[in-house]
């Protein structure tokens, strides 16, 4: 409740302030005309319409909800659907909270291609006194987001966009109206950054636990972000540990700005610089230089203004290309396969070898007396052989020696004790029981599991 009302008087006192001045923000959506507001677009009416309309330069309200495509194309429609079906045939052998981060990167998915894709919403993070609220008004051009000594400053998120259709998008992330702005009160602003949506988070760091829960909860929604740090925590293991070592992945859809450039004294910039790309090296962020995809790294002073037009600049061509919210999802399907990488890839070589083969067919061949059989078989077959080929007074010899012992010849009763036959079936059981855990050697626990059943 503190937070919400910070944030609410924090957002009258920027609109107190901006009077009748033409450059002061607005609330998004409040030049609509009337009976726009809450208008049905069911997608397919919204798209046939719009076909036939003339491109103006600004979104309007009818492709709010304009889906990426209808549906994910590509290699990312195939992932996905793969993990859909991963996710399908486990629920019986993995315990719902292993699969829960995967049910919920394909539900933001669904849920992401439903919004606009002409818009990319960038979420701008930092510590406290950072400065990146001071950045978010210089990407703005006029201030929106609260500055000054008070900590924490940002109570809550608070957006602005440079084009119509985006209150889904908002709407996901529970910015409400009060807290949504324009950059100009008469039209659409920079065309350069047309369909961007800027998010000034609270301190990642604050002190207040709510407030490191909303920043949490709208970094895992938004389709890129700017890490903002200072030249005095930009080595802070919290921000490293985090955040930026496990989002090392989403390298393509990061931007990390060292602001506050304007305090380092002669050629120190550069070499904090070189230092903050060394640890995001570790961290194993790629970096974008020389072409290569990865994070983009800049130096600015949101205060003074310098680097800030380049930074506008490369925003601006990141906006336009419109991929960022497909990046995104793919890097989240890369670190759910990862995380699930241990719960269905074996370690080393599974399976059974000859020797384990053999094993198990004379520990059968043992437990059903098999053995014994074959061996009686075979002194039966020699003592025929012995009859049939011996001499006539081997053979005169053997039927005196029939009829001085009577029974010599009966045959033993073939019915086996029971004691026997338990003994037979605890073999048996030993042998499958010694097979299968061979079998199951090296897999993840639940994939062993339904082997040995």
């Amino acid at each position: 409740m503190t937070a919400a009302v910070e944030g609410a008087e924090g957002a009258e006192g920027v609109e107190g302030k901006g009077g009748e001045n033409d450059n002061a923000p607005r609330e998004e959506g409040e030049e609509r005309e009337e009976g726009e507001e809450g208008c049905w677009d069911d997608g397919v009416i919204a798209r046939r319409v719009t076909a036939g309309r003339p491109e103006t330069g600004r979104d309007t309200p009818d492709a709010e909800h304009e889906p990426i495509g209808g549906t994910y194309a590509g290699p990312l429609k195939m992932r996905l659907d793969a993990l859909r079906e991963l996710v399908g045939l486990s629920r019986t052998r993995l315990d719902g909270g292993t699969l829960a981060e995967a049910g919920r990167v394909l539900d933001e998915a669904a849920a992401r291609q439903r919004l606009s894709a002409r818009h990319t919403v960038v979420a701008v993070a930092g510590a406290t006194g950072s400065g990146k609220s001071t950045l978010f008004n210089a990407l703005a051009g006029v201030p929106i987001s609260e500055t000054g000594l008070r900590r924490p400053t940002t109570g809550a998120p608070i957006a602005c966009t440079w084009s119509d259709g985006a209150a889904g998008l908002l709407d996901r992330l529970a910015i409400p109206g009060r807290q949504r702005r324009r950059p100009l009160a008469g039209g659409d602003g920079d065309e350069q950054l047309h369909g961007l949506v800027l998010v000034d988070l609270p301190d990642h760091d604050s002190a207040l636990v709510g407030h490191r829960a909303q920043v949490d909860r709208v970094l895992a929604l938004v389709d890129a972000v700017i890490w903002v740090v200072d030249p005095e925590k930009y080595a802070d293991a919290a921000l490293h540990e985090r955040y930026l070592r496990p989002l090392a992945g989403h390298a393509e859809v990061t931007f990390v700005v060292l602001n506050q450039i304007d305090r380092l004294p002669g050629d120190a910039a550069p070499q904090v610089l070189d230092d903050l790309r060394r640890l995001l090296d570790e961290d194993g962020i790629a970096l974008g230089e020389h072409g290569e995809p990865g994070a983009a790294v800049h130096a600015v002073s949101a205060l003074t203004g310098e680097g800030v037009a380049e930074l506008r600049e490369q925003l601006g061509r990141f906006v336009q290309e419109r991929t960022a919210a497909e990046r995104r999802i793919a890097a989240d399907v890369d670190a759910t396969a990862a995380r699930l990488r241990r719960e269905y890839v074996a370690e080393g070589r599974t399976g059974l070898s000859e020797r384990a083969r053999d094993e198990f067919s004379a520990r059968l061949a043992e437990a059903v007396g098999a053995a014994a059989a074959g061996e009686a078989a075979e002194r039966e077959w020699r003592r025929n052989a012995v009859r049939a080929c011996g001499s006539p007074w081997l053979r005169l010899w053997r039927w005196y020696e029939r009829l001085r012992t009577p029974g010599l010849g009966a045959q033993p009763d073939a019915a086996a004790p029971a004691e026997e036959e338990l003994t037979a079936r605890q073999r048996v059981e030993h042998a499958v029981r010694t097979v299968a855990d061979e079998a199951a050697h090296g897999l993840p626990g639940p994939w062993g599991a339904a082997v040995r059943e």
